[in-house]
């Protein structure tokens, strides 16, 4: 696994490599040089709520969640950054990230609209064009995306603190993001096979309770993410753990936009930080 560095300094660019002492260059936006049987998945620096972007080879694009409240121009500049101009789909796991739907509906043609149970009751609120597909998915549910890249539906619950809860396949990597922090998500989690996971993303921006010694063993992820939220905090408990655990955590609002760039065989991790 390799670690490259980028910094953003006044709204402008800039890429250092962080093999290399070299000054930063600046940059007009990010390009990941996506190849054959290479994908991306992108976690935003935003300053509250989640949004996450998947990119492939083939030029698709898919967005997850849409941010917290009053993130739509933080999240634009980034979308420009990384040079999307479409997005085919916007994937929900709550309505939270439903937030700013219909911005990013309306701005990047989008075609089809999937959610959980959680976002499907309240997605009434949102005005939909006819055109737009609306696909509920539910637990067990095993989708392919795009080449190489399949979705399968771990968990999906409409109490307090759940949503959907996907496990995302590239070849032999594996990204859940998890969105559900309940006991019962819980039971379904440990009773799955998931010891394969490289990457996790942590519900409830890691907050105390949300996550366990018992998942993280189960687990055994290489990486965890974790949002930031302007009202929730990281337990330092949690976070003990996974040091503990030999984790690399990456925290939205230390680190920055982190970028995994997958290919067939291996991984690397891209921040890019905001130096205002």
């Amino acid at each position: 696994m390799k670690l490259i560095f980028a910094f953003l300094a006044f709204m402008n660019w800039y890429y250092t490599p962080f093999e290399s002492p070299s000054a930063p260059v600046e940059v007009e936006g990010v390009d990941v040089h996506l190849k054959r049987n290479e994908s991306a998945f992108t976690f935003f620096s935003l300053s509250d709520g989640e949004a996450a972007l998947i990119q492939h080879a083939n030029g698709e694009n898919l967005l997850l969640n849409t941010g917290g409240k009053g993130t739509v121009k933080e999240l634009e500049r980034l979308l420009i950054l990384f040079k999307v101009k479409k997005i085919s789909t916007v994937i929900l796991t709550s309505s939270e990230g439903q937030l700013n739907l219909e911005h990013y509906i309306k701005k990047y043609n989008v075609q089809q609209i999937v959610t959980g149970a959680s976002a499907y009751q309240s997605l009434s609120k949102s005005v939909i064009p006819v055109d737009v597909k609306v696909n509920r998915w539910v637990q067990g549910d095993f989708h392919k995306l795009m080449p190489g890249l399949t979705a399968e539906v771990i968990y999906d619950g409409s109490d307090e603190n759940e949503g959907m809860d996907i496990s995302f396949e590239f070849f032999h990597h594996q990204i859940f993001y998890v969105r559900s922090a309940s006991h019962n998500a819980e039971q379904v989690f440990l009773e799955k096979p998931l010891k394969n996971v490289n990457i996790v993303k942590l519900p409830q921006y890691a907050e105390k309770g949300s996550f366990s010694d018992l998942l993280i063993e189960h687990l055994d992820p290489q990486l965890a993410i974790i949002f930031k939220s302007s009202t929730k905090k990281p337990d330092p408990a949690l976070l003990e753990m996974l040091h503990e655990a030999w984790i690399d955590v990456y925290f939205t609002k230390q680190h920055g936009t982190v970028t995994i760039k997958l290919t067939d065989s291996n991984y690397d991790v891209i921040t890019i930080m905001n130096k205002e």
